[in-house]
């Protein structure tokens, strides 16, 4: 015979043999809860309740105009002067970390921190 109890974090009713403890939540929870897979659920109903609303009108052409500016956004190198000296300051494309950045001998050559290329610079424009 098998004995079933409810699971307190998503009111599922499971054989009592499958518990486990789970250390966040410190109770005893279902198979799923203990996986993640009933907080996955929660976090996408939870995105798709909040998803903005689209203005009238708004259509798939629209849609991919979006996409394509937040990529060329992404695509774009970001480089500040900083003033007083030859160096600039660098935000990486990847991991959006900032450091310094000789343009006159181009070091460092990639991102210190993934190690990504820098794209080229015109030191032209930054004199």
């Amino acid at each position: 015979m098998i004995i079933k109890a409810k699971c307190r974090n998503c009111n599922k009713e499971v054989p009592a043999e499958q518990f486990q403890l789970h250390y966040k939540l410190r109770m005893m929870v279902c198979p799923d809860c203990f996986r993640g897979k009933t907080q996955m659920q929660q976090e996408k109903e939870k995105a798709i309740r909040e998803k903005p609303v689209k203005p009238p009108g708004w259509d798939i052409e629209d849609d991919y105009l979006e996409k394509h500016q937040r990529m060329r956004e992404k695509e774009k190198p970001q480089f500040r002067r900083i003033p007083g000296t030859d160096h600039i300051e660098c935000t990486c494309r990847g991991c959006k970390y900032s450091f310094k950045y000789d343009p006159f001998r181009k070091k460092p050559s990639t991102c210190p921190f993934c190690n990504e290329d820098i794209p080229r610079v015109n030191t032209f424009s930054l004199l």
